[in-house]
């Protein structure tokens, strides 16, 4: 083996890189601790995502990708370089890369992940739609000619697309996804309980409680934060019915745009999907009841795949295997000279 074929799914919470042969490689939190006087990170992924708000002096911890998107050129490249460094180690090819991007990224967004991952180390880019790399690592056949709806709810955006024959019928995108759920906790207990809490532990109580729709059995955890009257510590309990009833305005979003994306689909392609079921992938797609309610508001079944928070980096491996078929569709490999980049 002269080098690697690398597919990287580079989300605003996690990047995840895997490897045709051996899986999914590295799965780590997106975020990156960097000296605020040079701008180069000192560390990346978990350690500086349990070192968000703790930071010392001089220190400062971000997520380089917002809503699947960079933000910050210069980080994300120093944390694209070390993971790929982690995973290829001394080889000295550089590897060809899959990039996951968001469905509707600009063409300038798109220029600038290419560039990003060149610089990063990639000898060539090809990039690939989420929605497309979902429907491949959740197992289906990059020539199968009927349509199949897929819906990949992350951690900044949830994007949804009809997929048939290598390619993309309909798509849509929405900045409602995880990182939404989490502020929404957030916003509910400072109105409700006058209690400042970190995304931090609004996203635990996400994890352990947190529901699309009501629970068979109502649970309760303890939710630690500042009082905004005393600015003390204060501690409440908090029910999963109550973070239930908080998440459902930005819940209604995902369904909304996907019933959206319904109507403008093209009636075979329809029937092709109401005779099966709707894919659901991504980070969030393990929120509990998350298939039930999209079941609720489509009408049809909804299968949650397993491990949906690796899917799209699965199907990177997919598309790395099929790319003799999938460069008849446009996907194609492009080096820094068909980018124009220094």
């Amino acid at each position: 083996m002269f080098g690697y074929d690398l597919g990287v799914d580079l989300g605003t919470n996690s990047i995840v890189i895997s490897v045709p042969g051996k899986g999914v490689v590295l799965n780590e939190p997106s975020y990156v601790a960097y000296d605020t006087e040079t701008e180069k990170i000192l560390y990346a992924g978990k350690r500086a995502y349990y070192l968000q708000g703790r930071e010392p002096k001089g220190i400062e911890v971000v997520q380089p990708i917002k809503n699947g998107v960079i933000s910050n050129y210069s980080l994300t490249q120093q944390l694209v370089r070390h993971f790929i460094n982690r995973v290829i180690k001394k080889n000295v090819f550089r590897p060809r890369v899959v990039a996951i991007f968001p469905p509707l990224a600009t063409e300038v967004e798109k220029r600038t992940l290419i560039s990003v991952m060149i610089r990063a180390g990639a000898r060539s880019v090809c990039l690939m739609e989420a929605p497309l790399c979902a429907a491949f690592g959740a197992g289906i056949d990059p020539i199968h000619p009927s349509g199949v709806f897929v819906i990949d709810i992350g951690g900044g955006t949830s994007d949804m697309a009809v997929v048939t024959q290598g390619s993309m019928s309909q798509t849509e995108s929405v900045n409602t996804a995880g990182n939404a759920l989490d502020e929404a906790i957030v916003k509910y207990l400072k109105d409700e309980y006058n209690i400042l809490i970190g995304l931090r532990t609004a996203e635990e109580i996400k994890k352990s409680i947190g529901c699309a729709v009501p629970r068979g059995n109502l649970i309760t955890m303890a939710a630690k934060g500042r009082s905004l009257e005393t600015g003390l510590p204060m501690v409440i309990e908090v029910s999963s019915d109550e973070i239930c009833e908080c998440l459902q305005a930005p819940l209604s979003e995902i369904t909304g745009a996907a019933a959206a994306m319904f109507e403008r689909t093209s009636a075979q392609l329809v029937s092709d999907i109401t005779s099966g079921e709707v894919i659901l992938t991504g980070g969030s797609a393990s929120l509990y009841g998350m298939d039930t309610l999209i079941a609720n508001a489509l009408g049809l079944n909804v299968r949650v795949v397993a491990d949906p928070e690796l899917c799209t980096a699965r199907g990177a491996m997919v598309a790395l295997n099929k790319m003799h078929i999938l460069d008849n569709y446009g996907y194609e490999f492009k080096t820094k000279e068909d980018v124009r980049i220094r």
